[in-house]
């Protein structure tokens, strides 16, 4: 209980100063001052930790740490500082140093996650396994303080209860088994239970089998000899790590063979899964309908981030003047500002294709003059008797 008070005192303290900091510009500019005379590096300020911001406590402790020269000859001001109680020593910032420690997984992860087009299905339970060693290393270990492990404690249980939320969809476990770097190796060196590494195979045969798998093609005699000349594919090169003790099969299933295969790996990191796919697609080795099946499944978004971006770009794209747009105009407008905006639409064309529409515009507007003046020329004779 006194950890965990201490603990909440240096929190106390480090948002002390940087609301000081905030409010108190001249307390701001002695401030950058001593930084500058220390030497510390830019920015010369404390970032204040705000609850509804993601990694704010990282960024503060961060600046704390950044300034630690600076904070501990300004805080001692008469006019400038801050008052006693609010004085940090060389413990807080040990806890700090701590807390930066432990919280910069989540930062890193997190900014993976907000990058847009980043984020893929089977990086979740990568990410949330890495979560789980990382917090389990902090609280077995002896390197923290009480309160800081009392804390990853109940940061685990939080990340155990996502985790298991991951079960409610068979997508995650499948996207894992289709990338070329995973497969059911992954599972193997997490320690998965043997049971739940059959489940994910059979989820992903299960979907594979009933959406994707070719129909059998009826034998012919040639079969057999097209069958042996065939050159081995792609996916049984670049072994290693793990890949190196996977030994081949004799089995006919293609999702086996996929199984079995050597992962692929690029300087003993993870490949792209899109890329190695589309790659595969192009190339004529679609593995049975596995890349189909693994390009709809590692194409789906592993967070709502980009929804949400769709959403704004949406609501930015509806002007007060165009709330009348029908869906379809509206979805054609967002997607083609989409295009454009990647750089997936080259220079000109937009403006050839408006140039095009205007054209027709004016030959219509044109032809409809002549077919009036044509109207109006002609005369008309009535005989009168």
């Amino acid at each position: 209980m006194k950890a965990i008070t201490i603990q909440l005192m240096a929190a106390n303290k480090f948002r002390a100063i940087a609301k000081k900091l905030k409010y108190s510009p001249n307390s701001k500019s002695e401030f950058v001052e001593i930084c500058r005379k220390k030497g510390c590096e830019t920015p010369h300020t404390v970032e204040c930790d705000v609850r509804t911001w993601w990694n704010s406590t990282l960024i503060q402790v961060n600046s704390i740490l950044r300034c630690e020269d600076a904070i501990l000859e300004w805080q001692r001001h008469k006019r400038h500082g801050v008052d006693r109680e609010y004085f940090l020593d060389p413990s807080d910032f040990d806890l700090a140093r701590d807390l930066a420690h432990v919280l910069n997984l989540f930062y890193e992860i997190t900014l993976q996650i907000s990058t847009s087009g980043s984020a893929r299905l089977s990086n979740i339970v990568v990410f949330i396994n890495q979560i789980t060693e990382h917090l389990s290393t902090a609280i077995s270990g002896a390197d923290y303080p009480p309160a800081l492990r009392n804390a990853c404690r109940i940061g685990l249980k939080t990340t155990n209860k996502y985790y298991s939320l991951t079960d409610v969809s068979p997508l995650y476990r499948i996207a894992i088994v289709l990338h070329p770097s995973f497969r059911d190796e992954y599972f193997k060196l997490v320690n998965w239970e043997p049971e739940w590494i059959v489940e994910a195979i059979g989820l992903t045969r299960e979907m594979w089998v009933n959406f994707y798998k070719p129909a059998p093609i009826a034998p012919t005699p040639s079969s057999s000899a097209t069958k042996s000349s065939k050159p081995k594919s792609s996916m049984l090169a670049g072994l290693g790590g793990a890949a190196a003790a996977r030994g081949g099969i004799c089995s006919t299933d293609l999702l086996d063979i996929w199984l079995a295969g050597g992962l692929i790996l690029d300087d003993n990191e993870p490949v792209n899964p899109l890329k190695w796919w589309i790659q595969q697609k192009k190339s004529g080795n679609t593995h049975g309908g596995l890349a189909h099946m693994a390009l709809d499944v590692l194409s789906c978004p592993a967070t709502s981030l980009d929804v949400e971006r769709a959403f704004s770009f949406g609501r930015d794209y509806v002007s007060p003047r165009r709330h009348r747009l029908s869906a379809r105009s509206l979805s054609r407008g967002m997607t083609v500002a989409f295009y454009l905006k990647n750089g997936l639409i080259k220079d000109g064309v937009l403006a050839r294709w408006k140039g095009k529409i205007q054209d027709q515009k004016k030959f219509k507007t044109k032809e409809k003059l002549r077919a009036k003046e044509k109207g109006k020329s002609k005369i008309i004779v009535l005989d009168e008797e």
